[in-house]
């Protein structure tokens, strides 16, 4: 139970969506619930089934199944894992509430013996005894009386020639040492200038911070979202295409595949399933794209990283965000897929084996075959900047054929040269919002470049 007072029980209410997202995204980023990835999850989905969907009761077996991918068929009284993380789960909440989100007007709790979040509002607390103001201590009274002392004697002024000034040892010893703290200062405010330019490499060239003032310097630290190759393992398992429905519902930890298969098949399909989710897992490539947007701002905003598995929705409307990977390995580039001008068609095996492009034009071709003979290969990668849902930040999508593509991606974003033709190929210093179609040429594993194939302006 929450030890800070709260109104009484009748006072309880449902929060609106905004006011439950916004509370949501603070108390999954305090320090109680920072490295519990699991209760995060539980959080989310009861309170996201509370309000988003006004669930009225959550069976315990149905958040087994939802949250700790317990099969449909599980016995609650013989596994218990929902009862020992609900009860951390409460002790984690109010450990928020009275410590981190002590000054939080709207408060929640889960009672005991039900998984139902009930919200509050928090009372005002009561107001500190009243200091007598009559007579303050003189210690902090201002000095209002009038001064008696006299005003000093004028003080004589001798005219000393220059020459002779500039015999005397003393005043010369205090002219070389104001030349040296001059020259100091200025040796110091040059390391001070290199320093800054060290924490804030996105401003130190002109493309740079044209480009990354999108997301950099506007008091909130951009998110970068890593995909999840476990749900890309899990593809390769199934054959077949996962969504992002399936994802935040966690059917698809216990999805089929479509094919035909015996009963000790599909078992260890399971099992196999079951091994991949129980760890979180990245890609090399994701992780090297990560690090060079990192290094553009080492300042106190920096980067925050997540995985895609622990990030939730509603961070995308007020954020700036980074998304990773291509819809196959992070689910949530999925959101924005039908506005795509590119997109990676699959081949029976689940990779991608096309770029197909929209209404194309000019030179573009409808289409773009990946290939991969021995020693060389072509592979690509969309790029695409949009607003963010609310038009309060900015999102930005590197999705490659695979993480190498991926990660060429991210070096032409954070190169200076690259910036510069984007700049020249707009025809403006500043950059639209737009769709970026690479053809990225490797031999024996190492990226020759990248190429721009084709481009989208977004407008509105």
């Amino acid at each position: 139970m929450l030890t800070s007072p709260i109104n009484p029980p009748e006072t309880s209410f449902r929060p609106s969506r905004s006011e439950w997202e916004r509370l949501l995204h603070r108390v999954v980023d305090s320090t109680p619930f920072r490295r519990s990835m699991r209760l995060r999850e539980f959080l989310i989905y009861v309170g996201n089934e509370v309000v988003l969907h006004g669930a009225e009761d959550l069976p315990e077996q149905q958040i087994g199944i939802a949250v700790f991918g317990r099969p449909p068929s599980y016995d609650t009284s013989q596994d218990n894992i929902v009862r020992v993380n609900a009860m951390e789960l409460r002790k984690r909440i109010d450990l928020y509430f009275t410590s981190e989100g002590v000054e939080e007007p709207l408060v929640f709790e889960i009672p005991r013996g039900s998984y139902i979040p009930v919200f509050r509002i928090r009372q005002a607390n009561p107001p500190e005894p009243s200091v007598d103001q009559t007579a303050p201590s003189e210690e902090f009274l201002p000095d209002s009386r009038p001064s008696t002392l006299e005003p000093p004697a004028a003080v004589p002024v001798t005219v000393v020639p220059r020459l002779q000034v500039l015999r005397h040892p003393l005043t010369l010893s205090l002219l070389i040492l104001s030349v040296c703290l001059a020259i100091w200062a200025g040796i110091g405010e040059r390391r001070n200038h290199q320093a800054q330019a060290s924490l804030h490499k996105w401003q130190s060239q002109p493309a740079l911070r044209a480009f990354w003032g999108n997301f950099f310097g506007r008091g909130l630290a951009p998110e970068i979202v890593i995909a999840d190759n476990s749900f890309l393992f899990a593809q390769d398992i199934l054959h077949r295409k996962l969504s992002l429905a399936e994802y935040l519902d966690y059917s698809y930890r216990s999805a089929q595949s479509p094919d035909p298969l015996s009963i000790d098949a599909r078992s260890q399909q399971q099992k196999d399933l079951t091994a991949i989710f129980k760890h979180s897992s990245g890609s090399v490539g994701d992780f090297r794209v990560a690090r060079r947007i990192t290094e553009l701002e080492t300042g106190d905003e920096g980067t925050r990283l997540l995985f895609a598995r622990e990030y939730a929705g509603h961070r995308l409307r007020w954020n700036n965000t980074i998304f990773v990977g291509s819809s196959r390995s992070n689910p949530w580039v999925e959101l924005y897929e039908d506005r795509l001008a590119y997109h990676f068609k699959e081949a029976q095996d689940s990779s991608p084996s096309l770029v197909i492009v929209d209404n194309p034009h000019g030179n573009e071709q409808p289409q773009y075959e990946l290939s991969s003979i021995p020693g060389a290969r072509t592979a690509y990668c969309i790029i695409v900047f949009v607003p963010n849902p609310t038009n309060t930040g900015n999102a930005l999508i590197l999705a490659g054929s695979d993480s190498q593509a991926t990660e060429a991606g991210g070096d032409f974003l954070t190169s200076e040269d690259n910036l510069e033709k984007l700049q020249a190929i707009f025809r403006q210093k500043t950059f639209p919002h737009f769709q970026l179609l690479l053809r990225i040429s490797s031999f024996n594993g190492t990226p020759l470049g990248s190429e721009i194939i084709s481009y989208r302006i977004v407008k509105g």
